[in-house]
């Protein structure tokens, strides 16, 4: 997919990974220019960060958003004899078929009371802050990504979740079936960030892979990692549990970037990565 900038503007080729990204989906954007550097760039209000290579290619990751427009729009940011430019560029999205899940719970679960409500805020910031400090961070994970588990998929991510007949949420996750206290390893290579007992998530490990990309284990019986420490991928961090809002035992594995939810399935998808040749240098947007 060319594009091509204002006439002041280096030529540059856009390509992605896979060819057409769906929405709640990462992949790699690759930015080809015969002159200059991709310094970074903004999707969906979250910054990219580009990593080159040796023929002039800038590689970054970017997150679609569920039910983003049919062309998503991000901004590169340009760096060529000591000017700074932006290219807004357009990337085509494939759309997905989430499905409708019905489920019959205790009015308490639909619909938490005011104090519940509150706590749930909080610990949504506080798992929004490990996404912001991960932005500010080098990417850390080499890939390729693993399963969590490796047990039957109970719900998949984008489901329509109907309690008691009625539209509350969507799943943002995928959940995996098992036992309490069946193993549940990290998905790649990354640190701990925080280990909390959440309202909603129970018992919930959140790994920073770097560069704005977090994943999420939740419910679990009980973690086998601390923050602070550095995991690798298909190492255990705890047990399938049923803590936290749940009606029964399973792993809901999670993948965020910055502050967008992704299927955390795509990660699988993404191919290993090799070596940078360092990072791309430039402007940083707020």
């Amino acid at each position: 997919m060319p594009a091509e900038g204002q006439d002041s503007l280096p030529r540059v080729t856009i390509t992605t990974e896979p060819a057409t990204l769906q929405e709640g989906s990462v992949g790699w954007l690759r930015v080809r220019t015969r002159e200059g550097v991709v310094s970074g760039g903004e999707v969906a209000g979250e910054p990219l960060h580009f990593e080159p290579s040796l023929d002039h290619t800038f590689r970054g990751l970017v997150a679609v958003p569920v039910q983003a427009p049919d062309s998503l729009p991000v901004t590169l940011f340009l760096e060529l004899a000591g000017r700074s430019d932006t290219l807004p560029i357009l990337v085509p999205v494939g759309r997905a078929a989430y499905l409708h899940e019905t489920l019959s719970v205790p009015p308490a679960y639909a619909r938490p009371d005011s104090a519940a409500t509150v706590r749930v805020q909080s610990e949504i910031e506080r798992s929004r802050q490990v996404s912001r400090i991960s932005q500010g961070k080098p990417r850390i994970w080499r890939g390729p990504f693993r399963l969590p588990r490796r047990s039957r998929i109970t719900s998949r991510f984008g489901t329509a979740r109907v309690y008691n007949g009625e539209v509350q949420s969507r799943h943002l996750g995928t959940d995996f079936a098992g036992a309490i206290g069946a193993p549940v390893r990290a998905a790649g290579r990354g640190v701990v960030a925080l280990v909390a007992d959440f309202y909603l998530a129970g018992l919930a490990v959140y790994i920073d892979h770097g560069a704005g990309l977090v994943t999420g284990y939740f419910h679990l019986s009980r973690a086998d990692v601390r923050e602070g420490d550095t995991v690798t991928a298909g190492q255990r961090i705890g047990a399938v549990g049923r803590s936290g809002r749940v009606t029964g035992p399973h792993l809901h594995w999670v993948a965020r970037y910055g502050a967008i939810s992704v299927d955390p399935m795509s990660l699988l998808e993404l191919k290993r990565v090799p070596p940078s040749h360092g990072t791309a240098k430039g402007r940083q947007r707020n």
